[in-house]
């Protein structure tokens, strides 16, 4: 019987890259979407050569340039998106709908495709103007996800920075034109959403000590080097790559049925316990978070994808010691 296969965007950052790595040692075939060349990526998956196909769509927002790569395929795992990077709208909002559409349109055209994953974020199950007093962030809140995308976010307030206002909005953009797409269009496949909240670990297409600003890890670092959160970000939560990945092999089990959404979202934790293990397992990092740190993450329940996915989540401690143990493999060998 021949091998499953994925077509999979946004192989080449930190989740797509480890959730490639585990698809084809799992014995799955991927059909791997990029821009552009990716010597880094290709090395990664060298020892996979017969399992691993890669196809380039240089304009991922024209939907005709999509037309043919996805035939034959059995699964799409979407991860690709805008991260964080200037303040023009139309860098975060034309990918976030555009990109969505054209992934789901062609998809729809290719019969034998049983399910799509899409990769959203926890900022698409939270109001852009944030959380109503007391909420608890779940995938089945009735709270206003809506965005007006005529406003002017130059002009925003928002404490956490223009940049991540407009990422905000282009994942609640995404993860709605998704849904509307799924209602009106009623495609053969399935369609599950992940919304994971900031992820770090081990990052396998990191090689340098600097690269860890270019990923999600690099907000954990800052903040026990800084010894404060990232402004951006001090109240999400964390959770583990391992878990991540996971959880996107575990959602093309055609158990999980069309229209799931799954919080992705560790257990407990705080900053005061991250202080705690720095100064206790690497008191010569030189790092700056203390315990007199206040700041609490939000409430999240993650319930659903514990008992629907069999998630058992991987604690903060490991989350901490994977990315200072790899930062400081780094730090040695420069």
């Amino acid at each position: 019987m021949a091998r499953e296969l994925i077509f999979i965007t946004g192989a080449t950052g930190f989740v797509g890259s480890a959730t490639a790595i585990a698809a084809v040692k799992g014995g799955y075939r991927l059909r791997i979407c990029l821009r552009k060349h990716s010597d880094r990526l290709r090395a990664l998956l060298s020892g996979y050569n017969e399992q691993v196909e890669f196809v380039t769509v240089s304009d991922w927002t024209d939907e005709a340039l999509f037309r043919g790569h996805l035939d034959g395929a059995d699964y799409v795992i979407h991860l690709a998106h805008p991260l964080p990077s200037g303040t023009d709208k139309e860098y975060y909002f034309t990918p976030a709908v555009k990109v969505t559409t054209a992934l789901l349109k062609e998809a729809a055209r290719v019969p034998s495709i049983k399910k799509v994953v899409i990769t959203s974020s926890i900022a698409a199950l939270i109001p852009l103007d944030g959380i109503p007093p007391g909420g608890v962030v779940k995938e089945d809140n009735d709270w206003d996800f809506n965005v007006d995308e005529a406003e002017d976010f130059t002009a925003s307030n928002d404490p956490r920075g223009i940049p991540m206002r407009l990422y905000h909005a282009s994942k609640l953009l995404a993860n709605r034109t998704a849904c509307e797409f799924r209602k009106a269009a009623k495609p053969q496949y399935a369609l599950v959403t992940l919304h994971p909240v900031f992820v770090y670990g081990r990052n396998p297409t990191q090689t340098a000590a600097k690269e860890i600003e270019e990923s999600s890890n690099g907000l954990l670092w800052y903040a026990i080097m800084a010894g404060i959160p990232h402004y951006s970000y001090s109240q999400v939560p964390g959770v583990h790559i391992d878990d991540v990945v996971e959880a996107h092999i575990k959602a093309l089990d055609p158990a999980i049925p069309d229209g799931s959404r799954y919080l992705l979202s560790g257990k407990g934790g705080n900053w005061k316990e991250v202080a705690n293990l720095i100064q206790r397992e690497y008191p010569g990092l030189g790092a700056k978070i203390t315990v007199d740190i206040e700041e609490e993450f939000l409430s999240t329940d993650s319930g659903k994808a514990e008992a629907e996915l069999g998630m058992q989540w991987r604690s903060w401690d490991q989350m901490v010691r994977d990315v200072v143990d790899q930062q400081l493999e780094f730090m040695k060998g420069e």
